[in-house]
C-alpha cells in the first residue's frame, strides 16, 4: 500500500487535509495538538501566543450537530445562537468576544474566506459535519494576518481529506419534528492520487418558531423548516516527498420552508445554491513552507416577499446573486534558530447583484455592489530565549468598491452611489513566556477593521412592515485589542486557561431605529467589549474526559454623538454570561455517553435596552454504540427538559430526539 512520506502527512496536517486524530493518537491526551490559524504556520497549541480552542473530529461526532455552527457550543467567547438544525443558515448567528453580527468573526473554510459579500453572513452548511475534520478558533483581533472581518476572531473550518486505502461510509438518522438525513462518503487511494466523494441530504418540517410579541398575526404564522443538500470532492496528488496539489469544490442547497400562511402560488422564502472551488498548491521544505491557492465562490439566493395584510400574494420577489474570486500565497521561511518570516499576499475581487420585481407591475429594481480588495502581510515568530516568544505581525490592506441602483418604478430614485477607495494598516504583537514546563503567561495587542457589507452601503430593504435603510458614506469599523491570558497543564491529563480582553471599537455600524416602521444604519462613536473567557479539560482516566468553559463579557456604547441616549447601553443579542460543562464517557468496547450542560445568559433585544431575551440552562445528552465491526447506532437528545427559550428573534423547538445509523466498510 502506498505510505505518505512525512513531512507531506505533517504538511497535509498543517493545512487541515490529514486527520488530526493521527497526531491525537500520538498524543494520548490531545493536549499537543497541531494548530494552523493562528500564526498562518504549523504550531503546537501549546507553544502559541494566542487564545485557541480546536473542536476535533471525535467531539464532533459526539455532538450529532448537522451543521458546522453547532459544534461552536461551549468555546469560550463564542456565541452560537441556532436553535436547532432545521433552523435555515440565514437566521443562524455568530458571534465572538461580545461583537455581534456575523461580519465581525472571519470564517474560512480550509483558509478561504466564507463570509458572504453581500451581508456578512455564512452558510455554516457549505460543509456537511461528515466532511468536517476540526475546527479551530482563534479569538481576538487578527487583521494583522488575515484583513477584513476578522476583529472579534477567525474561526477555521478544515475538511477531511482522503483516508489511505478503500473507505465507504453511510448513514441514516431520524428524529424530532420530522427530520430526516442521509449521509455517503468514499474514499480512495490510487498510488500517489486520492479522492473523496460525499453528499448528504437534511430535510426537517420545523416548527412554529415565532415568539409571542411578533407582529405577525397568529393566524399567518406557519412551521419553518429547511431542506439542506450537500456535495463535496477533493483530489489529492502528491506530487513528490514534499510537494503536493489539491483541488475541490463543494455544493451546497439551503432552502427554508413555511414561515407565512396561507402562503401563495410560487411562494420562496429563502432559497440558497452556493459553489465553492478550489486549488491549492503547497512545498514543505527543511527550514521553509510555500503555498499557493486559487479559489471561488458563487452563490445565488431566491427569496419573495408576501403582502404583509393577506398573505396570499407576493409583493416582491428577489434574486440575490454574489461572485468571489480569491488568490492567496505565503512563504514561510526560518532564519536560524530565533526567527521564522512569513510573507503572504491576499486578493479578492468580489460583486452582488440583487435584482427585484413586483408582480402585477411592470416595475424592476436593481441594485449592484462590488468590491476588490488585495492585502499584504509579514510576521516574525521569535524565539529569543528556550522560554520566551515573541510575534510581530502587520498587514495592510487597500480596498475599492462602488455601487449603483436602478428602480423602473414611478417616483422611485435611481442612484449611482461614488466609488471609493481606501487602506488601512493592522499590526499586531503578541507573546508568550513559559514559566516552567507547565505554566504559561501570554499576551497580545493588535488592531483589526472590517468593511460595510453590501447590505449596509447599497440595499434598502422591507421585512415586515419594517424598512431598514442603507448608507453608502459608512466607514469601515476598527477596533484596538488587547488581551492577557495563563494557561496550566497538568502534565498530559488536562489544562486550565484563563483570558482577560478588551476592545475599542470605533465607527461600530450598529441598526438604529427610527420610528416605528424605519431602522437607520449609521456608524456609532465608540463601543467597547470586556470581559473573561475560562476553560479547563481534564481525563481522570482514559476512560473519562471533563470539561467546562465560561465567559463574562460587557459590550456597550461608549459615544453616539447622534443619539447620546444610546450611550452606555449594552448591545444588542449579546449575552453577558454563558458557559458549559461537559463530560464524555468511552467503554473499553467502542460505546460512548455525552452529556452537556449550556447555560446562556439575557441579552437584549433593542438598542435601548427595553426588551430582552430572557436567560436559559439546558441539557444534553448523546450515546452511541457499535454494532459489530460494520455498523453502529447513535442517540441524541438535545434540550432534555424541554425548555422553550428565546433565541435571538425566534423561539427554540423544546426537546429534540434523534437516533441514528452508520456503516463503515
Amino acid at each position: 500500500m502506498f505510505q505518505m512520506s512525512e513531512p507531506a502527512r505533517r504538511l497535509l496536517l498543517a493545512c487541515g487535509c490529514l486527520a488530526a486524530t493521527n497526531v491525537v493518537a500520538e498524543d494520548e491526551r490531545g493536549l499537543a495538538q497541531v494548530v494552523v490559524t493562528a500564526t498562518r504556520t504549523e504550531q503546537s497549541i501549546r507553544e502559541v501566543p494566542a487564545a485557541v480552542s480546536v473542536i476535533d473530529r471525535e467531539r464532533i461526532e459526539a455532538s450529532g450537530a448537522t451543521t458546522v455552527d453547532q459544534v461552536l457550543q461551549g468555546v469560550p467567547g463564542v456565541y452560537a445562537a441556532r436553535m436547532d438544525a432545521s433552523s435555515p443558515n440565514r437566521i443562524a448567528q455568530t458571534y465572538t468576544r461580545g461583537l455581534p453580527g456575523n461580519s465581525r468573526t472571519l470564517v474560512l473554510l480550509d483558509g478561504i474566506p466564507m463570509n458572504v459579500l453581500y451581508d456578512g453572513q455564512v452558510d455554516w452548511s457549505q460543509l456537511s459535519t461528515q466532511d468536517v475534520e476540526r475546527v479551530e478558533v482563534v479569538r481576538g483581533a487578527s487583521s494583522g494576518l488575515y484583513g477584513a472581518n476578522a476583529m472579534g476572531g477567525v474561526i477555521n473550518v478544515l475538511s477531511r481529506a482522503p483516508e489511505p486505502g478503500t473507505k465507504t461510509r453511510l448513514g441514516a438518522e431520524y428524529g424530532s419534528l420530522n427530520s430526516k438525513r442521509l449521509l455517503v462518503s468514499h474514499s480512495q487511494r490510487f498510488g500517489a492520487t486520492s479522492v473523496r466523494v460525499s453528499a448528504s441530504h437534511f430535510t426537517s418540517d420545523g416548527y412554529d418558531m415565532w415568539r409571542p410579541d411578533t407582529t405577525i398575526p397568529a393566524a399567518n404564522r406557519d412551521k419553518i423548516g429547511t431542506l439542506k443538500d450537500n456535495a463535496a470532492i477533493k483530489l489529492l496528488h502528491e506530487i513528490d516527498s514534499r510537494s503536493f496539489i489539491e483541488a475541490g469544490v463543494s455544493y451546497l442547497k439551503d432552502e427554508a420552508t413555511g414561515f407565512y400562511r396561507p402562503g401563495a402560488p410560487g411562494y420562496q422564502p429563502s432559497k440558497r445554491e452556493q459553489y465553492v472551488p478550489t486549488v491549492r498548491y503547497v512545498r514543505d521544505d527543511e527550514s521553509s513552507n510555500t503555498s499557493v491557492a486559487l479559489y471561488g465562490r458563487f452563490g445565488k439566493q431566491w427569496a419573495d416577499t408576501l403582502n404583509p395584510v393577506t398573505y396570499r400574494t407576493i409583493s416582491e420577489k428577489g434574486l440575490y446573486e454574489d461572485r468571489s474570486l480569491g488568490f492567496n500565497a505565503q512563504h514561510s521561511h526560518a532564519l536560524g534558530s530565533i526567527h521564522r518570516v512569513t510573507l503572504g499576499l491576499d486578493f479578492l475581487d468580489g460583486d452582488v447583484d440583487n435584482h427585484f420585481s413586483y408582480p402585477g407591475s411592470s416595475r424592476l429594481r436593481d441594485t449592484r455592489g462590488d468590491l476588490r480588495r488585495y492585502g499584504v502581510f509579514i510576521q516574525d515568530e521569535m524565539a529569543l530565549t528556550a522560554r520566551w516568544k515573541l510575534n510581530l505581525a502587520g498587514r495592510y490592506d487597500h480596498w475599492t468598491t462602488g455601487g449603483n441602483q436602478v428602480d423602473s418604478g414611478v417616483g422611485q430614485p435611481s442612484t449611482s452611489y461614488r466609488e471609493r477607495s481606501a487602506g488601512d494598516f493592522s499590526p499586531k504583537l503578541a507573546t508568550l513566556f513559559k514559566v516552567n514546563d507547565a505554566f504559561n503567561l501570554r499576551a497580545s495587542a493588535g488592531r483589526a477593521f472590517n468593511l460595510p457589507d453590501m447590505f449596509n452601503l447599497y440595499a434598502n430593504t422591507r421585512r415586515g412592515t419594517t424598512t431598514y435603510w442603507a448608507n453608502p458614506d459608512l466607514d469601515p469599523e476598527t477596533v484596538k485589542a488587547y488581551d492577557l491570558g495563563a494557561d496550566y497543564y497538568f502534565g498530559r491529563r488536562g489544562y486550565v486557561k484563563a483570558t482577560l480582553y478588551y476592545n475599542d471599537a470605533k465607527d461600530f455600524i450598529y441598526s438604529v431605529r427610527r420610528d416605528a416602521t424605519n431602522v437607520d444604519k449609521i456608524n456609532v462613536g465608540a463601543v467597547t467589549t470586556r470581559g473573561l473567557e475560562l476553560e479547563a479539560a481534564y481525563r481522570p482516566s482514559e476512560a473519562l474526559a471533563l470539561s467546562a468553559s465560561f465567559t463574562y463579557n460587557r459590550s456597550r456604547i461608549e459615544e453616539n454623538a447622534s443619539n447620546p441616549a444610546l450611550e452606555g447601553k449594552s448591545l444588542t443579542s449579546v449575552p453577558r454570561r454563558q458557559g458549559q460543562v461537559r463530560a464524555d464517557y468511552r467503554w473499553p468496547g467502542g460505546a460512548t455517553l455525552s452529556a452537556a450542560v449550556n447555560r446562556v445568559g439575557k441579552r437584549y433585544a433593542d438598542d435601548i435596552n427595553s426588551k430582552s431575551y430572557k436567560a436559559y440552562t439546558t441539557l444534553d445528552l448523546s450515546a452511541s454504540y457499535p454494532l459489530g465491526k460494520t455498523f453502529s447506532a447513535r442517540l441524541n437528545v438535545v434540550n432534555v427538559g424541554d425548555k422553550v427559550y428565546d433565541g435571538i428573534g425566534y423561539l427554540a423547538p423544546g426537546r429534540t430526539v434523534t437516533a441514528g445509523l452508520y456503516a463503515n466498510f
